[in-house]
């Protein structure tokens, strides 16, 4: 799944991308692991000779966006349209390189990138419902070109109240029809508050911060902070050398982290995992995902072949002391094709070929 970082100058946007990639990125683009450590339990037990995480790809690959500048806005806007979820960076320290005329504002920020999602998405809609309405005209329509077009006018209305679409609810068949506009008021959004490091921990202290929060809350954004170079400095330091720089921060785990779980709560998927000779997986699945699903996602042919599923909650195998013993404890429930897994259930396909 994409995930697009975008922000103004200045924001820390590309600090925090280095953070996130440790180094490890190829033109923008860096594969991040989610840390999972019920994945790590599990290959202890499993004696795993392969261990591998779900992971996110983040892109600091979209055009720089300038505020005073339209066309610069226009290519981030259609640059952030293939993404699966955004993260908004917000500047929330001063900068001696700041303009004069850009004191901090975080919220002023994230209300501009807002104004700008809601506008491109209008004018997305203005153009489908004007080819929409040549069709008609020459009564070449089909049942669908007639529901879609309803349904883009209701989206017409809702955004010109300046309502957010992200929670609105389609049909099955008009959200496929829908999916390839990538309306940017649709996606699950994470506004970050990039902070000077003295003040970590403290931000609530700040001016700015109640705006920003309380628009944050208007528009049911999640909002992380954090320090985008420390966490970049944090992330280079070996694992066991981190805490005392955590400890002096008065923080219990690297704001990064914090970071990642909000983008994969809001994206709407869940985990399950394979324990196959000695390879033990994370995958991501949408919420509330079936066993053939899950199926389709290890593989195309255990979906055509499904025959069952053995399914048992990952905590649960962890208790029981691995898999076989969970077996043995009757843990293990054999499920068909249309169980719905919950997240963090260990899944084995039967299938044949």
């Amino acid at each position: 799944m994409k995930i697009g970082l975008i922000g103004f100058w200045l924001s820390g946007r590309t600090t925090l991308f280095d953070a996130l990639s440790q180094g490890h990125a190829r033109e923008g683009v860096a594969t991040v692991p989610l840390p999972d450590p019920r994945l790590e339990q599990l290959a202890a037990l499993e004696h795993a000779k392969k261990v591998s995480y779900a992971a996110l790809e983040w892109h600091d690959d979209l055009p720089d966006a300038l505020p005073d500048k339209p066309d610069t806005m226009r290519a981030a806007m259609a640059a952030a349209r293939p993404m699966d979820a955004l993260v908004i960076v917000l500047r929330l320290f001063d900068s001696p390189y700041a303009p004069y005329h850009a004191p901090i504002d975080p919220a002023r920020d994230l209300r501009r990138w807002l104004d700008e999602f809601v506008l491109s998405d209008l004018q997305a809609i203005e153009n489908r419902l004007e080819r929409l309405e040549r069709l008609f005209q020459s009564h070449k329509e089909s049942a669908g070109d007639r529901a879609e077009a309803q349904a883009l006018g209701e989206l017409r209305v809702k955004l010109n109240r300046g309502e957010s679409l992200h929670a609105l609810e389609l049909g099955h068949e008009l959200e496929a029809r829908l999916r390839g506009f990538g309306f940017l008021t649709r996606k699950p959004l994470v506004a970050v508050a990039n902070l000077a490091e003295r003040v970590l921990g403290n931000e609530a202290t700040l001016p700015e911060w109640q705006p920003l929060q309380q628009l944050c809350q208007q528009w049911g954004i999640p909002l992380v902070a954090l320090c985008a170079p420390f966490e970049r400095d944090l992330q280079q330091l070996p694992e066991e050398e981190r805490a005392p720089f955590l400890e002096m921060m008065g923080l219990s785990e690297a704001r990064l982290n914090t970071l990642l779980h909000t983008v994969y709560e809001q994206l709407g998927v869940q985990r399950f995992y394979t324990l196959l000779g000695g390879d033990v997986r994370a995958w991501l699945v949408r919420r509330g995902a079936t066993a053939l699903e899950a199926a389709a996602t290890i593989h195309t042919d255990m979906a055509k072949g499904f025959i069952r599923a053995e399914v048992c909650h990952a905590d649960e195998v962890i208790a029981a002391g691995g898999w076989h013993a969970a077996h043995r404890a009757g843990k293990v429930h054999l499920v068909g094709r249309e169980h719905g897994l919950r997240d963090g259930d260990v899944v084995q396909i039967r299938f044949h070929v």
